[in-house]
């Protein structure tokens, strides 16, 4: 067989040590196409030893380079090793599996259990390959203790130690938590893990339970916020004998350390680092069992056994013959959960959030009671989020410039959204967002501003304190703003148009742009609230126009509780946000000295619009999780079309697939036909059918509506006597806007669940659904 095309992604220290000379001393098994690191002194390493191959700066231009074939080779990228920051494997690791590449990643599996359910679904799903560079798993040391394990007799405990020494802990991504996943327990401790639950060959059927987790911080003057050590109880309850589990791990070793010790009935099992052996009971009478992994003739190091073993799957994938390795991958897929599931356990327990609890069996296997109100918890109040929180409270409750979490949020914003040289802000909430863009687009009184006359009111209300005149438009079928009612209402007093993202399904940006090619001094506002993750045309909503905000409230994708984001591509738009709700340090900061605005840095505009570090220390993990939540909420969306698709009196959501949309799946949002429907039944009756089903989160939005007909909009001179005289014209109340109006008479929503837990939910829903208009649609026949 030709050798594997292989790509590296991630040129770290371990990559050029290991990774390159492995690859580069096997050429009958690996052919080194790509690779791709963001640090410039790391591709240009590489370009020194590796001159014939293409590098590139991010993965996206890697697999643009390689589907479009401009290289000329033979063969495509088909694997990859991946040793990245942990953080960066949700936007990485589904790019690459989607793109039908198999995978071997550095350990850990993934950062939280739910990333890793997405993975593995994601490889499943596009028939790849998907490995954990856990290197001791697949050694010589590893393989011979599991063949002596069987000789010692049953277990009573296990003690494995694992100290490495890190001169510089403050140094790099893993000094900080939020990026590693964690500290010495994530880093060291997963290798140790995944060790012990090798060698007892526990799987999802043996509960685990942590009775004992402390985390120590032991040099806390050196910079890092994580944990450099950690001593851990596990007990497994279920085993013959209930043997328990002890692990030390650390980072600040006076030296490399590495043991485990197996105590049995018939003996003691020992690796030491160097050697394996087998003391037997005296009673035994066997004689001591020693073998050295480094003398062996055959001896191959953990790493490039590892490596042989990806080539065996890749190679069986290839041929298709997955069976002949079937067993082995499922084993490897369920240890990789059970190491993450227990890692997180660990630092639940550490934290004192859920002492000694037993883990469960997976929850998407778990069997929801039908007869119990289903409702969808959102955020999900996870580990995760709670050493966030932890974390922010210790580092800091109030940001006055913009450093620490802001900064991190604000850049990682920009980076998701491919805008890396916008300009991001961070404000109190999605409606002072949208209020600090109008205030720096200099909205007037007396300019006309477009928008949709079906969203929510605060994408309008906080223009009306600038006395401008709201313009409404009609909606098209799925409820966001109709183009051809935008080119109809232009005039030359339009100053801006303001679009929603309504329900997370993008507008039509095309037709959108063709109704504003006449009007270039028009500018584009798009109100993203709904709509985090979601694209057009393979861009991402938020970065067509002048200016967008979202919203990090309560129930939104991403949420921090309350806050909300903006990005503008104008530096000025960005210093009169500033200015507006700002003041003081971070004006300073940001706006150059010269420019006119400065002389009001101190005072700003005299609001404070500044989110709450917490707030967005919760948004942040939200962030490093949107790809999987992006993922989940589409798979459910498209099984409740599939599986609904045959009731006629639904009419299900509806997006531009010629302009390759990808909504965001903030709600999924049905229109009620009732002249389709059985005679007498109508929306509200359907719905609390629906509700006595247990499903209480269907909804008939309503807070939601036709703008025009509210008084702030119709008369804001009640509200507003400063602003608005009694002769200004303003909205029309007798207006009539068809298409917003029957969407809003016809509206549905359900949740749509955003993680691998979500799949019984879904299930309930559609199934709930179904049976209820199927009998409604029954009764009529019998009438």
């Amino acid at each position: 067989m030709a050798p594997v095309g292989i790509a590296i992604v991630g040129l770290g220290r371990r990559t050029f040590r290991k990774a390159l000379v492995t690859i580069s001393s096997n050429p009958e098994k690996w052919r080194l196409i790509a690779a791709t690191d963001s640090m410039e002194s790391a591709r240009e390493s590489f370009k020194a030893l590796f001159a014939n191959v293409p590098v590139f700066q991010n993965v996206e231009d890697m697999l643009g380079w390689n589907d479009h074939g401009s290289h000329g080779l033979p063969h495509p990228i088909e694997a990859a090793y991946v040793a990245i920051p942990h953080h960066c494997y949700a936007l990485v690791v589904p790019a690459l599996l989607s793109a039908g590449i198999h995978l071997l990643k550095e350990k850990p599996a993934a950062m939280t259990l739910e990333e890793l359910l997405l993975f593995q679904d994601l490889a499943e799903t596009n028939h790849t390959i998907l490995s954990t560079a856990g290197q001791r798993r697949y050694g010589h040391a590893m393989a011979r203790m599991k063949h002596w394990v069987p000789l010692i007799g049953e277990i009573y405990s296990l003690d494995a130690k694992l100290k490495i020494c890190v001169p510089n802990l403050d140094e790099g991504w893993r000094a900080n938590s939020a990026l590693a996943g964690g500290g010495a327990m994530a880093d060291v401790g997963w290798h140790l893990l995944d060790v012990v639950i090798e060698l007892l060959n526990l799987g999802q059927e043996n509960p685990i339970t942590v009775a004992y987790a402390r985390l120590f911080h032991v040099r806390s003057s050196r910079g890092h916020d994580c944990e450099d050590s950690a001593k851990v109880i596990l007990e497994f309850p279920s085993t013959a004998n209930k043997p328990n589990a002890h692990l030390n791990v650390s980072r600040v070793g006076h030296r490399e350390e590495e043991e485990i010790v197996i105590t049995a009935a018939k003996g003691v099992l020992v690796y030491d680092g160097i050697e394996v052996c087998v003391h037997f009971e005296p009673s035994a009478s066997m004689e001591r069992l020693r073998y050295n992994p480094s003398q062996a003739a055959d001896y191959q190091t953990d790493f490039q056994i590892m490596f042989i073993d990806f080539y065996e799957h890749v190679r069986a994938a290839k041929q298709g013959n997955l069976l002949d390795i079937q067993d082995q991958y499922i084993a490897r897929r369920t240890q990789d959960l059970v190491v993450t599931r227990t890692l997180q356990a660990i630092y639940r327990h550490a934290s004192n959030q859920m002492a000694e609890r037993e883990l469960a069996k997976m929850d998407e296997y778990c069997v929801q009671d039908q007869s119990l109100p289903l409702t969808m918890e959102w955020p999900k109040m996870d580990w995760v989020i709670e050493q966030a929180v932890v974390r922010q409270l210790h580092e800091d409750i109030s940001i006055y410039g913009n450093g620490g979490v802001f900064k991190r949020f604000e850049t990682e914003w920009k980076e998701h959204h491919g805008v890396s040289s916008s300009y991001a802000l961070l404000h109190s909430s999605g409606t002072n967002a949208l209020h600090a863009l109008y205030f720096a687009a200099g909205l007037m009184p007396g300019d006309e501003v477009i928008f949709p006359v079906y969203t929510f009111h605060a994408t309008c209300s906080p223009a009306m304190h600038f006395g401008i005149k709201p313009v409404f438009c009609d909606a098209t079928e799925n409820g966001t703003i109709d183009p051809s009612a935008i080119a109809r209402v232009m005039t030359a007093r339009t100053k801006a148009v303001v679009i929603t993202h309504m329900w997370g399904i993008p507008c039509d940006m095309a037709a959108i742009f063709s109704a504003l090619k006449l009007w270039p001094r028009v500018l584009l506002f798009e109100d993203c609230s709904h709509a985090h993750g979601a694209k057009f045309n393979g861009q991402p909503v938020g970065t067509f126009g002048d200016g967008a905000a979202w919203s990090l409230q309560g129930q939104k994708i991403i949420t921090g509780g309350e806050g909300g984001i903006t990005v503008t591509k104008h530096p000025e738009f960005h210093y009169r946000q500033l200015i507006f709700g700002h003041y003081n340090k971070r004006c300073k900061l940001e706006i150059p000295s010269d420019h006119h605005l400065s002389q009001f840095a101190l005072t700003g505009a005299g609001f404070k619009n500044r989110a709450h570090p917490l707030a967005i220390a919760v948004a942040l993990t939200q962030l490093r999780q949107l790809a999987a939540f992006h993922y989940w909420k589409t798979k459910y969306a498209k099984q409740l079309i599939a599986e609904l698709s045959h009731i006629p009196f639904l009419d299900l959501p509806a997006w531009d697939l010629e302009h390759d949309t990808e909504p965001a799946w903030y709600a999924f949002v049905m229109r009620f036909k009732a002249a389709k429907a059985p005679h007498g039944l109508t929306r509200e009756l359907f719905v609390a059918e629906l509700y006595s089903k247990g499903l209480v989160d269907v909804d008939i939005p309503r807070s939601t509506g036709l703008l025009h007909r509210e008084p702030l909009y119709n008369k804001p001179q009640d509200l507003l006597p400063h602003v608005y005289s009694e002769d200004y014209a303003v909205a029309d109340e007798g207006a009539s806007f068809d298409e917003a109006q029957a969407f809003y008479d016809e509206a549905m929503k359900l949740p749509v669940y955003a993680t691998a837990d979500g799949q019984a939910a879904t299930n309930r829903y559609a199934k709930a659904i179904i049976e209820v208009a199927s009998t409604c649609m029954q009764e009529q026949k019998n009438d």
